[in-house]
């Protein structure tokens, strides 16, 4: 997949694929709206204009959503390594399997419980589906993409993380899943996710205010448990930064009373304030949801579940839909009806 050079070589190859489709467009009387739809609807994302979906930028963001899904477990990365051949494609007539191609699955080829994951398998899956934007923390988000590119690339693995950085337009990775907006991870994965009215994101990402502290909250593993699970996270953060803060204004006692070391001090125990207000300000908006202790259930849908984290997600479709939960629009949903037995439906 990716080497040095990735970019020159897949854009040569993006060109000569835009130029195909093209010729069959024309040939076919196709004009450039209903290409446009054509496109839309049969890739990952809308298509940006000269921006096929082999170009550089359509690459990186699929090598970066792929070795995400490896570390939730929804991918098996050892056809990413070579472990395992590609599986065969099926009789386009057989009927549709359980798993689609390459994904983590049993015997029975239904999805891999993580807490069955083989000994010898080559990466550690994250049993609970959530990870943090952390650095240092073991469940970093970021730590764990850099074990997945060391396992498929190696010694290679540096390079292949700056050259996607650089295609990005990105100064880090971090950067990258910490944008909720247009060039970011989150933009590109609701997009990915989006056909139609059909809106589905599997990989939620909860964010401070600030955006110098998030959880990621993979869907399809989440259960009544996985909020709590995720406030003892950031409620684990918030004591540790806290300590950190008290051990900045002990320092700052024990500095004497002018300098640039104590200047330099003081703006630093002012911006541990500041963060540490911005997590209290966090855990008590993901504490009100957790509260609410509601049951997920996947038949309602990624926008009615994710609805009560409306103050936390970057996205506008959570608070669209749970206003409309409140005034009763969706009672035939299992959140619906659970928020109408704890009182909170609006009766007209």
């Amino acid at each position: 997949m990716f080497n040095t050079g990735i970019s020159k070589v897949s854009v040569g190859a993006g060109e000569i694929q835009h130029q195909i489709d093209t010729i069959a467009f024309n040939l076919y009387g196709i004009n450039d709206k209903d290409r446009k739809a054509i496109e839309e609807a049969f890739c990952d994302r809308p298509a940006p204009i000269n921006a096929p979906p082999t170009a550089p930028l359509s690459l990186t963001a699929d090598l970066l959503s792929y070795t995400l899904g490896t570390i939730f477990g929804r991918w098996d990365v050892r056809y990413a390594t070579g472990e395992r051949e590609p599986p065969e494609l099926p009789d386009p007539f057989a009927p549709l399997p359980a798993c689609s191609p390459g994904m983590l699955q049993g015997e029975d080829g239904l999805p891999l419980d993580p807490h069955e994951i083989p000994p010898d398998y080559p990466l550690a899956v994250d049993p609970d589906g959530i990870l943090v934007d952390d650095e240092g923390h073991p469940d970093d988000i970021i730590a764990r993409i850099r074990d997945v590119l060391a396992l498929i690339w190696g010694d290679r693995a540096d390079a292949i993380e700056k050259e996607a950085c650089e295609i990005l337009g990105v100064k880090s990775l971090r950067d990258y899943f910490r944008k909720p907006s247009a060039g970011g991870f989150w933009d590109d994965h609701v997009k990915r996710y989006s056909k139609s009215r059909r809106k589905a994101p599997i990989y939620w990402l909860l964010q401070s205010a600030k955006k110098n502290y998030g959880i990621w909250i993979y869907y399809p593993r989440m259960d009544g448990d996985t909020l709590y699970k995720a406030l003892r996270y950031a409620k684990d953060k918030l004591a540790m930064e806290e300590r950190r803060l008290e051990d900045l204004r002990k320092e700052r006692e024990q500095s004497g009373t002018g300098g640039a070391a104590v200047k330099k001090l003081e703006k630093e125990i002012d911006g541990q304030e500041a963060f540490i207000s911005e997590l209290h300000d966090f855990v008590e908006k993901l504490e009100r949801a957790a509260n609410l202790n509601l049951i997920p259930e996947h038949d309602d849908g990624v926008v009615l579940t994710i609805a009560p984290l409306r103050e936390l997600v970057p996205w506008n479709e959570p608070k669209n839909y749970w206003d409309e939960l409140i005034e009763g629009k969706y009672e035939w949903s299992s959140i619906g009806k659970q928020l109408a037995e704890k009182g909170l439906i609006k009766r007209s």
